[in-house]
């Protein structure tokens, strides 16, 4: 079996997932990674300190980003103009800054090709485009594009679904590369989460296709005789982390004898082996969201749980009204005086808002919000609180020995969990990378030994 390693470079990088599978595959080697959050940039750069070489990273806006310093930062590890393997990243469709184009094009010196003026006027597409532009400068034998679905339904010139097709269209007619392009389900990759995403597999050197799939959902009994396994749960993924402590990360670095019960086969695969992990840690809540969390069953929405309430809580209004002699309406406002009657499952949320995951099935998409659990289903199973970093991580198949710094001057700041989440919810699953990784690895492997029979 072959050792080679391939090379890398990552864009809007946040805090390394996608890198992180990649280097998972023993396959790869980050050499550049580029992002303008600065906790997140920060863990990235912790976590690749220990490669075989250390990328190069630049925290700036990608758009100010002198494609000369890419080139210099590549070649200083050896990587010359146009030899680098892959180039990865998820161009939000929507800048994050108020910075235009007409301002920074001097300063950024903007590379133009044939598909320019397509998106150049619409400063909603500044961040799609730049990362092409960069592509065209690079010219990687792989590249690879990951954003959320809608992307492929992105309005521009008024039709839906515009601003993918002249994506590809660059890609195939400007740049040359054959061009792959599919929704995925993580689960589908042995992320215990049910999260879709939009993949673009671009290849310079055969045709592109996207990895086979390794799960399945544990109702398709044709697919498991296929050979895939079933969907990792919430259970195999977290089962094993011990309660955690409030708003401090005093676990982190202990005795690996934290690990509670015995792990699953997943679970296994993301512990460390040296110590218990950091960011194991939640944050407190208020009272009133705990009233709510308490009264959720695992695995149900919002609808249905405010429904159960709400048929509990006109048995407990009619029976008071008889016993007291007094209006329904009356009988309800004191019931809610007394705290026996809780008002906010009289409203209506957003179907997964304060919910609890299930043991037994993949979490829903975990999201840079995964701090407030008003905001979708991230509350424990069974404990009265939400869940930890470490716990997301696991979910987002982060193994245990990565460490979320929150922090931009102390690598030992692990415990803000706002800083954490946000960096969790907005990676790409290592386990989906690493599949994409391992996939792309073998096709070069392939041009590799082609080269060779040829001389």
């Amino acid at each position: 079996m072959t050792s080679k390693k391939y090379t890398l470079a990552e864009f809007f990088c946040g805090c390394g997932g996608t890198s992180r599978g990649f280097t998972r595959s023993g396959r790869f080697n980050v050499a550049f990674g580029n992002d303008v959050k600065n906790e997140a940039l920060r863990t990235f750069e912790f976590n690749h300190a220990w490669d075989d070489v250390a990328p190069a990273t630049v925290r700036k806006d990608i758009r100010l980003l002198d494609v000369q310093t890419i080139h210099d930062a590549l070649k200083d590890r050896g990587i010359a103009k146009g030899d680098l393997d892959c180039m990865i990243g998820g161009p939000p469709c929507q800048g994050f800054s108020q910075l235009r184009r007409n301002e920074h094009r001097e300063q950024g010196k903007i590379v133009k090709f044939s598909g320019y003026s397509q998106l150049a006027h619409d400063p909603r597409n500044d961040l799609v485009l730049r990362y092409l532009e960069v592509a065209e400068a690079l010219r990687p034998k792989f590249l690879v594009i990951e954003n959320v679905p809608q992307m492929l339904n992105h309005g521009f010139d008024g039709r839906l679904g515009k601003l993918s097709e002249i994506v590809i269209q660059m890609l195939e007619k400007d740049l040359g590369y054959k061009v792959e392009v599919a929704v995925v389900n993580c689960a589908d990759y042995g992320v215990p989460q049910l999260r879709e995403r939009a993949i673009f597999i671009a290849s310079s050197i055969g045709p592109a296709s996207l990895p086979k799939p390794s799960h399945a959902d544990p109702k398709n009994s044709a697919l498991l005789k296929e050979g895939r396994l079933p969907w990792v749960t919430v259970k195999e993924a977290i089962g094993d982390l011990p309660a955690p402590p409030l708003g401090d990360d005093s676990l982190g670095g202990l005795d690996i004898a934290l690990y509670d019960s015995e792990p699953s086969a997943y679970a296994q695969s993301m512990r460390s082996k040296t110590a218990f992990p950091f960011n194991h840690v939640t944050r407190s809540y208020k009272k009133s969201v705990l009233d709510i969390i308490e009264q959720m069953r695992p695995g149900q929405t919002w609808d249905s749980e405010s429904e159960r309430m709400r048929v509990k809580y006109a048995r407990a209004i009619t029976k008071y009204a008889k016993a007291h002699g007094v209006s329904e309406e009356q009988a309800r406002l004191n019931l809610e005086r007394t705290g026996l009657i809780n008002p906010v499952f009289y409203r209506d949320y957003y179907w997964s808002a304060y919910t609890r995951l299930a043991w037994d099935s993949p979490a829903l998409t975990i999201t840079a919000n995964a701090n407030f659990l008003g905001s979708g289903r991230f509350s424990h199973p069974t404990e009265l609180r939400g869940i930890t970093m470490r716990e997301a991580a696991r979910l987002q198949s982060f193994d245990d020995d990565f460490r979320f710094v929150t922090s931009m001057t102390n690598d030992n700041d692990t415990a803000r969990v706002g800083i954490g989440m946000d960096m969790i919810g907005e990676a790409v699953p290592p386990n989906l990378s690493q599949a994409i990784a391992t996939h792309l690895a073998a096709q070069l492997d392939a041009r590799s030994a082609l080269s060779k029979r040829k001389k």
